[in-house]
């Protein structure tokens, strides 16, 4: 049986973080650890968490505040005695079997340690207690290419084996952005994801929610990249340069239309005039041919 390590973020999360640890403890048929890092709540969220570390069997970092993109990185890289790896947020419901499915895949896979494996559950979006939408993103047709513009993958809902932990770590965490995004263009490049049907989380949407993508988000992501460097292309320039020796010829040539430090209008025109799909929306593959097309992207 793999060892697995479940690698939980927290930050002030009152009002859902035991439930979720309540899920993750009532996991069935396999041998895992759960880990805490605590992104320096304030100290009465601590005391809860030394308070459910009583009742439940789990480690607590405490540590300070960086982020949750960077909190999950660090987590990552200072975990490294398990076989496989899961992702949680501190207010989703997890399934009792979604960790026995997830390694029932691993153990099925022929190149289990030698190349980057993820594996993707669907989910449900719950909204105070009602479900209001269903994640799932199928396989066909998600290669490379669109792993550089658009992500299939969250982490909340992600497994990975200790080669994938091994390639996400060579990145610098103030590069590479979304921790899943990140994984998901390793995936594509070098090894093999799956996205299975079944669903094995509830997703809570609410104010606090640091990772659903809605509509004040968009706005906000788009914000940025038309005043930043964006994040695909500072995501893209770290795998270029932790990478290229790995890469294919055919991705080294995708991947370099996003890591021009210059702006190119020929390669802005290339990538706003693509002949396939960037992106499964068409209001998002709208937006990421503007933004192609100003050189932000």
């Amino acid at each position: 049986m793999n060892k697995i390590a479940v690698l939980l973020s927290s930050y002030n999360g009152y009002e859902y973080i035991e439930e979720q640890i309540d899920s993750i403890c009532k996991q069935k048929n396999v041998d895992f650890t759960l880990y805490i890092r605590d992104d320096g709540s304030e100290k009465e969220f601590v005391e809860l968490l030394c308070g459910l570390q009583k009742k439940y069997d789990f480690k607590l970092l405490k540590e300070k505040n960086i982020g949750f993109l960077k909190s999950f990185m660090e987590l990552l890289a200072a975990v490294d005695d398990a076989d496989l790896y899961a992702f949680s947020d501190q207010d989703d419901i997890w399934s009792e079997s979604k960790l026995e499915i997830a390694e029932q895949w691993f153990q099925k896979q022929n190149s289990y340690d030698s190349i980057p494996l993820l594996y993707h559950s669907a989910y449900d979006l719950v909204e105070r207690g009602k479900k209001v939408g269903h994640f799932y993103f199928p396989d066909a047709g998600y290669d490379f290419r669109r792993s550089i513009t658009e992500n299939h993958f969250s982490g909340f809902s992600m497994v990975i084996n200790r080669k994938m932990r091994e390639m996400m770590l060579q990145g610098d965490r103030d590069q590479i952005g979304y921790h899943d995004w990140w994984a998901a263009m390793i995936a594509q490049a070098f090894g093999k994801s799956f996205s299975d049907v079944k669903t094995e989380a509830e997703h809570r949407v609410h104010g606090d929610n640091v990772t659903t993508f809605n509509i004040k988000t968009r706005l906000k992501w788009l914000k940025k990249n038309l005043c930043e460097t964006s994040e695909i292309k500072k995501r893209s320039c770290e795998f270029e340069r932790c990478f290229k020796n790995m890469m294919s010829d055919k991705d080294i040539r995708t991947l370099a239309m996003f890591t021009q430090e210059k702006y190119s209008l020929r390669q802005s025109l290339k990538k706003a005039f693509y002949p396939k799909r960037w992106r499964p929306a068409i209001s998002s593959e709208i937006t990421i041919r503007l933004l192609m097309l100003l050189g932000r992207v």
